[in-house]
C-alpha cells in the first residue's frame, strides 16, 4: 500500500497535467487560504492536497468552506477504508461549491478539469485510492457541479448505477432538497411567458395578507409566526397584514396577491367563531368571484386532531382539518393559485401541530425568500422557534421554567418551556371539553400538567407504592395512571402543584428525570419473575438501572426548579446571581434529535418487545449465569398515516456485549443517533430511521468507533412467549407473585383502594413491578 507522501506526489502530479506545472499547489489549509487571500480574486485555483483519512481534516474543510474562497480548490486523499463520503457531501450545504469523488488516476483528471473551471466557489474533490476502492463494495464515484443544475439538468449524478445508502439518505435531507428546490425555482418571467406560478412570486412578494382563525390559538400563533419571519426577511412592515378571517374584507379577496391561512377545526369539522363569518360571505358571494381570483395566489395550513371523534372512525377522518380542506377546495374551484401545497398540523403527533407547521413553513419560507430570516421580536408576535433552537438556548434545560412555574397570574407556562420541561418528565395539558365555554368567556384554557415517573425496570417498592398514592389523591385527579412503560403518570396537576408533586415524589426516593424529552427514556425490562432465578433477576434489574443512570442527562436543572426550597438551598446554586452552565457529557447543546428508547428481555419472555425498541438487550443465560447481552438497534412500530417517510421497523441484532459493558454500549448507539439522527424532520428523526438509511453495519460501525472496542457476535437465544403474567405464579425461592390486569392501566376507585391495602400488608419487604 502506497504511503499518504506517494499519494499527494501521484495527485500533484495529475493536478500539474490537467492545470498546468505552475498551478499553484499547497499541503495544507491554512497555507492555501492564505494563498488566496494574497492573490486576485478572479485568478486561478489555488489547491490544498490533504488526507482525507480522519474526522479532524473533514472538519477543517467545513470550516475552511465557511470562509467563501472562490479560488480554493481543495483535494482530500482517501488511503485507508471504510470510506465515509458522507463528510465531503456535506459541502454542497455550502451553496456554490462544487463536489466531486473519484479513484485517483485517470477519473480523477476529469474532475480536476471540471473543478478547475468552476469560478462559482470552492471545490471539493475526494480522491480515492484503487486499493481502497476495490476494498468497498459500495464506492460511489460522484459529481455534483451547479453548472448543470443552472442548465436545467441534475446537478448530482453518479458514475455508475450504485449509489451507496449514506449518500441517498443525505440527497433526501430537507437541507439539500432545500437548497436545490431553492435553486430550481423559475427566475422572472419572460417576454410572452406562460404567467405560471415561479413567475408570479415577484408580484406575490409586494405585500403578503396572513388570515388565521382560532379558538384556541394555535392558529395565530402560526399566523404570526409566518408574519415575522416576512417582516424580518425583508418586506415592509405595513406590506404584510395579519388579521382573523373575520376582520378581513371579503371583498377584497381578488385584489390580494398572496393570502397565507392558517385554519383551525372547532366542534364536528366547523370554523372556529372568529372564521364562520368569512366562511360564510365566501359561498355566499362565490359566483361573483368566479374567474376573478387567478391572480391570487393562496396556501393553506390546517390544524386539527386527527383522533378526536374515535381513533381510525369515519368521523374523525371526515372532520380532520375541515375547514380548511373546506376553505382550499372552493379557492381552487373560484381560480385562485395554491403557491405550496396545504399542510396540516396534527393534536396527535408527539408535538402536536408543531411537526406538520414547522414543515410546511419550511417551504413557504423558501418559496417567499425569508428562510434565511432570523425570526425574533416583532411586536407582540412572540417566538416561535424549533425544538432544536429551542434545546440550545435553554441554559441546559433551565429555560424560564423556574420563574414560570412560580407565576401565579396564568395557569400555563411559556411555549418555549412547554418543550423543556418534558425533559423534566411533564407535559402540559388542557382539557379540550372545556375549550369552547371558556372561549366564550374570555378566559385562557383549563391547564394542568401530567407527571411521569422514571421507574427503570419498573420496579417499586410497597413504600413508594402508597407514597404515590398519598401524593396522587393530594395533588392529582385521584388516578396513578400505569404505563405501557413500566411506569406511573399522574394527570391533572394545576401549576401550582408542580414543584409540590415533584418533591413529593424524591421524598419516596424517586424522581420524573428524563421521563420524558429528547433524552434516554426510561428503561423497561421482563417483568416475568419465573424466566430466572431471583438472584439473576435482581443481578439483570441491577443493569437495567445502571443503564439509565449512566446516561442521564448530567444538568442540575431539574433539583434547581423542582427541589430546592429556601434561600439557602438558592445560594448553593448562585455564583454572583447567575446559574453556572455545566457541560453535558453525553448530550451537548442540542440533546437527541428524538426520545431513544431502550428495554431489557429475558429469554424465553419477551414481555418487552425488545424488537420494537430504539436498543435493546437480550440477556444470555448459561447454567443460570448471565454471559452478557446480545444489543439491538432501530426498533419502532411508529408511524403516521399517509407520510411515506414513516414507517414500523423491527430491531436489527448487532452484536454481544459483555455485563458490564452494557451501559456503554447503551451511551454508544445514543451518541451515534446524536451525531447522524435526522435533525429536520422529527417524524424522521428515530433510531430506526438512522438504521434504515444508513444500514445495520455501518450503525454498528459508528457505535464500535464510539466504544473504542468491537462487539462480539451474537450468541443463540429463543423466545417462547410475549404475554404478561396474570394471576398466580411460585418461584424456586418459595415466593409467590400475581400479575393482575388494571384495566387500560388507571388505578382508580375500588382498584386504588385494593392495591393500597395489598401495599400496606406488604410494608417491609414486598414491592410492585
Amino acid at each position: 500500500m502506497a504511503t499518504m507522501k506517494e499519494v499527494q506526489g501521484q495527485a500533484a502530479a495529475i493536478l500539474k497535467d490537467v492545470a498546468g506545472t505552475k498551478a499553484d499547489i499547497h499541503y495544507s489549509l491554512d497555507a492555501a487560504l492564505s494563498a488566496c487571500a494574497s492573490g486576485p480574486e478572479d485568478g486561478p485555483k489555488v489547491w490544498a492536497i490533504i488526507s482525507g483519512d480522519d474526522a479532524s481534516s473533514a472538519n477543517s474543510v467545513l470550516k475552511a468552506l465557511g470562509a467563501g474562497q472562490k479560488r480554493l480548490a481543495i483535494v482530500a486523499l482517501a488511503t485507508q477504508g471504510p470510506i465515509s463520503q458522507l463528510q465531503v457531501l456535506r459541502a454542497m450545504e455550502y451553496g456554490d461549491v462544487y463536489v466531486a469523488a473519484a479513484e485517483l488516476g485517470s477519473k480523477a483528471k476529469g474532475a480536476v478539469s471540471e473543478a478547475s473551471g468552476y469560478a462559482a466557489g470552492t471545490s471539493v474533490l475526494l480522491f480515492a485510492t484503487s486499493e481502497v476502492v476495490r476494498g468497498d463494495s459500495q464506492w460511489t464515484a460522484f459529481s455534483y457541479d451547479p453548472r448543470r443544475e443552472a442548465a436545467g439538468g441534475s446537478a448530482f449524478a453518479a458514475d455508475g448505477a450504485q449509489v451507496r445508502k449514506e449518500i441517498q439518505s443525505f440527497l433526501a435531507r430537507e437541507s439539500l432538497l432545500t437548497l436545490v428546490a431553492k435553486r430550481s425555482l423559475p427566475c422572472e418571467s419572460t417576454e410572452g411567458g406562460s404567467g405560471g406560478l415561479g413567475e408570479g412570486l415577484a408580484d406575490a412578494s409586494k405585500t403578503v395578507t396572513i388570515l388565521y382563525t382560532s379558538d384556541t390559538g394555535h392558529a395565530e400563533e402560526c399566523a404570526k409566526a409566518v408574519a415575522r419571519q416576512c417582516r424580518n426577511g425583508g418586506y415592509a412592515n405595513s406590506a404584510v397584514r395579519c388579521s382573523t378571517l373575520d376582520a378581513f374584507d371579503i371583498g377584497a379577496i381578488g385584489s390580494e396577491p398572496l393570502i397565507v391561512f392558517c385554519v383551525a377545526t372547532a366542534g364536528k369539522g366547523e370554523f372556529p367563531g372568529n372564521g364562520r363569518g368569512f366562511w360564510e360571505k365566501l359561498n355566499a358571494r362565490a359566483s361573483e368571484f368566479e374567474g376573478k381570483l387567478t391572480d391570487t395566489k393562496y396556501c393553506m395550513f390546517g390544524l386539527g386532531d386527527s383522533h378526536y371523534w374515535g381513533k381510525g372512525t369515519e368521523d374523525s377522518r371526515i372532520n380532520f382539518a375541515k375547514p380548511a380542506r373546506d376553505l382550499d377546495e372552493v379557492l381552487e374551484k373560484l381560480g385562485a393559485q395554491r403557491l405550496i401545497p396545504t399542510g396540516y398540523g396534527d393534536d396527535q403527533d408527539v408535538d402536536q401541530y408543531h411537526t406538520g407547521f414547522g414543515e410546511w413553513k419550511s417551504q413557504l419560507y423558501s418559496r417567499l425568500g425569508v428562510d434565511k430570516a432570523t425570526a425574533s421580536g416583532g411586536e407582540d408576535d412572540g417566538p416561535v422557534k424549533t425544538d432544536e433552537v429551542i434545546k440550545t438556548e435553554t441554559k441546559q434545560l433551565r429555560g424560564t421554567l423556574k420563574v414560570a412555574l412560580d407565576d401565579i397570574t396564568t395557569g400555563q407556562i411559556p411555549f418555549h418551556d412547554t418543550k423543556l420541561i418534558k425533559s423534566h418528565g411533564s407535559y402540559q395539558q388542557d382539557d379540550r371539553d372545556l375549550r369552547e365555554e371558556r372561549q366564550k368567556l374570555g378566559i385562557e384554557n383549563a391547564f394542568s400538567f401530567m407527571i411521569r415517573v422514571r421507574l427503570p425496570a419498573g420496579y417499586c417498592t410497597a413504600e413508594q407504592w402508597l407514597a404515590m398514592d398519598d401524593t396522587c389523591g393530594k395533588y392529582a385527579n385521584g388516578t396513578l395512571k400505569i404505563t405501557t412503560r413500566q411506569t406511573w403518570q399522574l394527570h391533572g396537576i394545576v401549576k401550582r402543584d408542580v414543584k409540590p408533586t415533584m418533591r413529593a415524589i424524591n421524598r419516596a426516593c424517586m424522581d420524573t428525570l428524563a421521563a420524558c424529552g429528547d433524552v434516554c427514556r426510561n428503561v423497561m425490562c421482563t417483568s416475568n419473575p419465573s424466566v430466572c432465578s431471583r438472584k439473576l433477576m435482581d443481578e439483570i434489574v441491577g443493569y437495567t438501572y445502571a443503564m439509565h443512570d449512566h446516561c442521564l442527562p448530567r444538568s442540575g436543572a431539574y433539583h434547581e426548579i423542582f427541589l430546592m426550597q429556601g434561600e439557602e438551598m438558592a445560594e448553593k446554586v448562585q455564583i454572583l446571581g447567575s446559574t453556572p452552565l455545566e457541560e453535558e457529557p453525553l448530550y451537548g447543546l442540542t440533546y437527541l434529535p428524538r426520545k431513544y428508547k431502550v428495554a431489557v428481555a429475558i429469554p424465553p419472555c419477551n414481555d418487552v418487545d425488545v424488537f420494537a425498541h430504539c436498543c435493546g438487550f437480550i440477556a444470555i443465560i448459561k447454567d443460570d449465569k448471565l454471559q452478557g447481552f446480545n444489543v439491538t438497534v432501530g426498533g419502532g412500530l411508529g408511524f403516521t398515516h399517509n407520510n411515506q417517510k414513516t414507517h414500523p421497523r423491527l430491531a436489527d441484532v448487532i452484536g454481544f456485549c459483555e455485563p458490564q459493558q452494557a451501559k456503554y454500549v447503551c451511551e454508544a448507539v445514543m451518541v451515534v443517533q446524536r451525531d447522524f439522527g435526522d435533525r429536520t424532520n422529527r417524524k424522521h428523526a428515530r433510531v430506526k430511521y438512522t438504521v434504515e438509511d444508513y444500514g445495520p453495519e455501518f450503525y454498528r460501525e459508528e457505535v464500535e468507533k464510539v466504544l473504542g472496542f468491537k462487539l462480539g457476535a451474537a450468541r443463540p437465544y429463543k423466545f417462547e412467549s410475549r404475554g404478561d403474567l396474570y394471576g398466580w405464579a411460585k418461584t424456586e425461592d418459595g415466593l409467590w407473585h400475581c400479575g393482575c390486569l388494571v384495566p387500560i392501566g388507571r388505578v382508580k376507585d375500588d382498584w386504588r383502594v385494593g392495591l393500597r391495602k395489598i401495599a400496606e400488608e406488604l410494608k417491609g419487604g414486598g414491592g410492585f413491578r
